[in-house]
C-alpha cells in the first residue's frame, strides 16, 4: 500500500510514532494543503476542522513528524518557517528571492549533484528536502 493511500494512523505506526489525535489531525491538514504552511496556518486549519491544540502541541507534533521525515521544515523567506508534508520522499524546491515563488526541483538532478559531491569529496549528503534560493529567469517581479 502506498503512503498516500494509508490512513494517518497507518503512516504514524509505520514510522514508529504513536497515533495521537494531534498527530493524526496535523497529518490530515498538511496532506490536504499540498503546500507550505506556517504554524499559524496549521493552527487555523485545525481550528476550522474543530480541533483546539495549543501552539506548543503543534510545534512538538511538527518536530516529531520532521524527525521521522514525514514533514519538511524550511525557511523560504527571512523569518518565515514553513512546514510541508513530504511523506518520507525526497522533495526539493527552487525559491525566487525576488518574487517569493517556489518551483519544484527535479529529484534526479539533485541525486546527480549529490553523487558528484560524494565522488569528489567523499562526503555523504543527506538531502531529503533541499531548497535553493536565487532569482528565476522569468521572474514576474522584474
Amino acid at each position: 500500500m502506498s503512503e498516500s493511500s494509508q490512513s494517518p494512523t497507518e503512516v504514524l505506526r509505520g514510522s514508529g510514532l504513536r497515533a495521537t489525535p494531534a498527530r493524526r489531525a496535523i497529518i490530515d491538514v498538511l496532506r490536504a494543503a499540498h503546500a507550505h504552511m506556517t504554524v499559524t496556518e496549521v493552527i487555523e486549519a485545525l481550528s476550522k476542522l474543530g480541533y483546539k491544540f495549543d501552539q506548543s502541541t503543534v510545534y512538538r507534533v511538527l518536530s516529531d513528524l520532521r524527525g521521522v521525515r514525514l514533514v519538511a521544515e524550511s525557511r523560504l523567506s527571512p523569518g518565515d518557517t514553513v512546514f510541508e508534508w513530504i511523506g518520507q520522499s525526497n522533495h526539493h524546491h527552487l525559491q525566487c528571492t525576488s518574487c517569493g515563488r517556489t518551483l519544484p526541483l527535479d529529484d534526479e538532478l539533485v541525486h546527480d549533484f549529490i553523487a558528484q559531491v560524494h565522488k569528489r569529496h567523499g562526503f555523504h549528503v543527506n538531502a531529503t528536502h533541499l531548497v535553493l534560493s536565487g532569482i528565476e529567469h522569468d521572474c514576474p517581479a522584474d
